[in-house]
């Protein structure tokens, strides 16, 4: 399992898969059964569907934007670079998607409710379908590219502060 596949490439694992989670995370969040289960099957039963060497598959799930919503059963202390600075932008990342869709929601009412009168105002119908592509867009932007984004910077930092510490190679 690798988060990095850069490295896992650069370093010729014969097969690997790569998890769209931080370092030191790569079978799931911290206390969540069900989603370390579903990720560690995921690995185990990839090593029967990668045919040829230097195989990196991409895993679908992604790093807070799990499809099973759990409640942590433990929450322990990470013994690994921790970044105080940075964590609080994937809760703000996470308010802003619930804010997006809050949003999405309400301009499809209004959409729905326009379609409903008696004489439906088009212009004001498209114009409100249109942005709520723009919307959709930007929802997708924060759940995948922005998300991706910090999850990279923080792997990126706990290398960085490994390699000081002579503890990565």
């Amino acid at each position: 399992m690798s988060v990095q596949p850069h490295i896992t490439a650069a370093i010729g694992a014969p097969r690997a898969i790569n998890v769209k989670f931080p370092a030191g995370n790569q079978v799931g969040e911290c206390g969540k059964p069900i989603q370390q289960r579903k990720l560690l099957t995921e690995a185990l039963e990839s090593i029967f569907s990668i045919k040829s060497a230097n195989t990196i598959l991409q895993s679908p799930y992604r790093w807070r934007r799990f499809p099973i919503v759990e409640e942590p059963v433990f929450m322990g202390e990470s013994n690994g670079p921790t970044h105080p600075e940075a964590m609080p932008i994937g809760p703000a990342l996470d308010k802003l998607s619930e804010k997006i869709t809050i949003y999405n929601q309400w301009l499809q009412e209004k959409i729905q409710g326009e379609n409903k009168s008696q004489i439906p105002n088009e212009s004001y119908i498209s114009g409100l379908s249109m942005q709520l592509e723009r919307s959709k867009e930007l929802l997708e932007l924060i759940d995948s590219e922005a998300l991706d984004q910090y999850r990279e910077i923080l792997n990126a930092i706990a290398t960085l502060e490994l390699r000081g510490q002579g503890r990565f190679v």
